[in-house]
């Protein structure tokens, strides 16, 4: 690797690695705010509240990061145009070094964003569902108290009638109106808050579940000699899919041994995958719209840090959407940028190396 080469990489990542820093700390601090009932509403401490928020980062941090990149490699190219060392650099026949720069610090990105994707995103995920179910449990243990009727939030009540000495909890009843299409009452004669492989459930022994279908005003109901209602979905009401809390290296193993390899499980790794490849298509597609001099001496009206954000919000945007139709659809926002930073690199290559053809010719 050239000297060239490694400046130019040092220039991009401190650009990029310091807007990402920033970035990532607003977005704790909004996970912070969003998190804020844990404290006021739901009784846990301070600890809690910064440890939530700390988990639920790593998502948001991967949604960003490739943004970043491109941001901090345009400021750097940017800065590089307005000094002339982009003029330079193309005029001294240096092109090869910079877009080897350019490539190193695209596949950097690709590196760190695989890490985010596959692995630490996932265990995030797994310790926050965990500990939602933990908080979930205290929260009801410390509301169950007999014949009286209990908020656990808000439009899920709950009352039992007293507690065994075995430990089981009596006639047990439980009203939820969080959905608005479908109301949801549980009532049994026992019950029993239990742990396993999935986590805290409240199983039910010996009742009923109805559902009361608002908007057809239609009651059904279902009887039970034991039913499990994850606390996850009792206490928060959104629950995190199992194959979302496993790294991509177990659930390929589980997959493989199971011998089922589900096409929500292919969906889940098409779309960690496809995050690894954000950073390089839109590192490319910068470098296409930046690394090649210009005359002008103004930057356009429309920043181009505005434009690579727009960017990256829309391929996404098209990513999500065409996700929807077929498995392989979280690839199509980055194959879109791919084909278009060709495009560019190969018309503005191809008009430089004609201008420098026509500057060399004898007169």
């Amino acid at each position: 690797m050239s000297i060239l080469s490694k400046y130019l990489i040092k220039r991009f990542f401190i650009q990029s690695f310091s807007l990402f820093i920033v970035a990532s700390l607003l977005v704790w601090i909004t996970q912070i705010l969003r998190l804020f009932d844990l404290i006021t509403v739901k009784g846990q401490d301070l600890f809690t509240l910064i440890g939530q928020s700390f988990l639920t980062t790593p998502q948001l941090a991967m949604a960003i990061f490739s943004i970043c990149l491109a941001i901090g490699l345009a400021r750097a190219l940017y800065a590089m145009q307005e000094n002339y060392e982009l003029h330079s650099i193309h005029s001294l026949n240096m092109v090869k070094q910079l877009w080897q720069a350019i490539m190193i610090f695209a596949l950097g990105g690709l590196i760190f964003q695989a890490i985010i994707a596959n692995y630490l995103n996932p265990i995030s995920q797994k310790s926050y569902a965990r500990w939602n179910q933990e908080i979930a449990a205290d929260i009801l243990g410390r509301a169950l108290i007999p014949d009286r009727f209990s908020e656990i939030v808000p439009s899920l009540v709950v009352v039992i009638g007293g507690r065994s000495d075995d430990g089981f909890i009596l006639d047990f009843f439980a009203n939820d109106r969080r959905n608005k299409e479908r109301e949801t009452t549980y009532i049994s004669k026992k019950a029993e808050i239990i742990y396993d492989d999935y986590g805290y459930n409240v199983s039910l022994i010996d009742g009923t579940v109805q559902f009361f279908d608002v908007e057809n005003n239609e009651l059904s109901q279902l009887s039970f000699n034991r039913y499990s209602i994850s606390l996850e979905r009792l206490g928060k009401g959104d629950i995190i899919l199992r194959n979302k809390q496993l790294d991509s290296y177990d659930l390929i193993r589980n997959s493989i041994n199971a011998d089922n390899f589900s096409s929500a499980i292919i969906r889940e790794l098409n779309s960690r995958f496809s995050e690894t490849l954000r950073p390089i298509a839109i590192i490319l597609l910068v470098g296409a719209l930046a690394a090649f001099p210009t005359a002008k001496r103004k930057r356009s009206f429309v920043p181009l840090e505005a434009v690579i954000l727009l960017i990256g919000l829309g391929e996404r945007a098209i990513s999500a959407i065409m996700e929807r139709y077929f498995l392989a659809g979280s690839y199509v926002g980055s194959i879109i940028l791919f084909i278009f930073s060709l495009i560019i690199i190969f018309y503005k290559g191809s008009f430089f190396s004609l201008k420098n053809k026509k500057l060399v010719e004898p007169t």
